[in-house]
């Protein structure tokens, strides 16, 4: 249905990607602002996807879209904010949306604005963030004719730079070409390899009327996961893992999202956890089962954990393990046939060709399932207290006896210099006190 205020309202809840959280209550749509020019409509979008924050530097170019920020941020419903340089902007993004599951949306103004973002666009290109990026055009009559800052394909050519770091990329040459257009982004930013996607927009079309009335897309939809697995690649890991002795987990930055189901798995099985690089910080680093990280700049008891001859099985899940998470691909732990790899992108299965099984789908409902089919092999009661106390274990910190696993590996990643130096508050501040 349409609200009074022009601003699309879903009657039901629609299913959201993992770390989305419904805001808006149908009071607080009422009182949405009324959408008039397109740039009012690309941030209503943003509302619709729970987008609280976008983050860029002005221009003129890109002032239509700052003065729709600013109406409805007078309702408390989002917020520009300012970098300092495009490129940091986009890192702001990448973390954004790293941090809450939500798309992170930059945007520049014309010419060297574009250019600025481009390695920030990279990056998250490289590690598969999904990310909007809103940049304009001059007006559609300057172009060819050396406009200041002219970066149509008569000038310097931002869309074809964009190209190659993108997973779609276009033009909006006309108004009525942008929701399907905008939606199409946000679909692919996300699935089915999530990743930047690019939409440039020229000033005129921004400032000028949206098309009435709006379409019926529900973006909140179209970005959300699909839900499929692979049932029997599923069927025969839940073989492996009743007749494994020791599993060791390997997690990736995709896996932050499922924590809630992955992690209460490994505590049932009593599995060591790592993390590769970018997964740092996923889980709690004093959690009992917690090893360290495992990739450039690793553990040591990570690094012993994956090569124990007591591990049966290595679940690496929701990473690419490339060079960084593979240790420069260290041959002793990539090229053994006891690695399962577990991914929602099945391009990441090219990285490990030797791996005993793939399962190919969605990560949390792979473990979910996994879950059901243990229950009804295992009773719930004979993990239920050694569940109990992994949780106290959690929550008591750094009481006597707690956390021993935990404190064991920092003696190993740590010389007794170093650990001296986290403890020291003494002036000029010591990284490792800091850190």
């Amino acid at each position: 249905m349409t609200g009074g205020c022009g601003v699309s309202v879903v009657d039901e809840p629609a299913t959201l990607p993992m770390g989305i959280v419904a805001s808006q209550t149908d009071a607080d749509t009422a009182c949405l602002p009324k959408v008039v020019s397109l740039a009012d409509l690309l941030v209503s979008y943003f509302i619709d996807l729970n987008v609280d924050s976008v983050f860029g530097v002005p221009g003129g170019a890109i002032e239509p879209v700052y003065n729709a920020l600013a109406k409805f941020g007078r309702a408390g419903l989002i917020r520009p904010v300012v970098a300092r340089h495009e490129c940091g902007a986009a890192f702001m993004a990448e973390g954004y949306a790293r941090e809450t599951g939500r798309l992170g949306v930059v945007c520049s103004t014309t010419g060297p604005g574009v250019t600025n973002l481009i390695t920030g666009v990279a990056n998250a290109f490289q590690n598969e963030i999904p990310m909007l990026v809103i940049t304009p055009q001059t007006p559609l009559h300057t172009f060819g004719r050396g406009a200041l800052q002219e970066s149509s394909c008569t000038g310097v050519n931002t869309v074809g730079m964009l190209q190659h770091c993108t997973r779609y990329n276009t033009f909006v040459s006309h108004a009525n070409q942008f929701e399907v257009k905008l939606v199409a982004a946000i679909r692919s930013a996300f699935h089915p390899i999530p990743g930047p996607v690019h939409l440039s927009i020229p000033l005129d079309i921004l400032r000028g009327p949206s098309p009435v009335p709006r379409s019926n897309y529900d973006v909140r939809r179209v970005s959300t996961e699909r839900s499929l697995y692979d049932e029997d690649a599923v069927a025969q890991l839940h073989t492996k893992i009743l007749s494994a002795s020791k599993v060791a987990f390997l997690l990736g930055p995709h896996c932050a999202s499922f924590i809630p189901v992955i992690v209460p798995f490994a505590e049932r099985l009593n599995a060591p956890i790592i993390t590769t690089p970018h997964g740092k910080g996923i889980i709690n680093s004093r959690h009992p089962l917690y090893c360290g990280v495992f990739g450039f700049a690793g553990h040591e008891t990570a690094h012993h954990t994956l090569l124990d001859d007591d591990v049966d099985f290595i679940l690496a899940v929701g990473t690419g393990l490339g060079e960084w998470q593979s240790n420069a691909w260290e041959e002793a732990i990539m090229s053994t046939p006891r690695f399962i790899h577990i991914d929602s992108n099945v391009e990441h299965f090219l990285q490990t060709p030797h791996a005993q099984l793939h399962v190919a789908g969605h990560i949390g409902r792979v473990f979910g399932r996994l879950t059901e089919l243990l229950d009804q092999d295992v009773p719930h009661n004979s993990w239920k207290d050694y569940y109990q106390s992994i949780a106290s274990d959690s929550r008591n910190g750094h009481g006597d006896g707690v956390n021993r696993q935990y404190a064991d590996a920092e003696s190993i990643r740590l010389s007794p210099e170093d650990r001296a130096k986290t403890r020291d508050i003494s002036t000029p501040i010591k990284p490792q006190w800091l850190m």
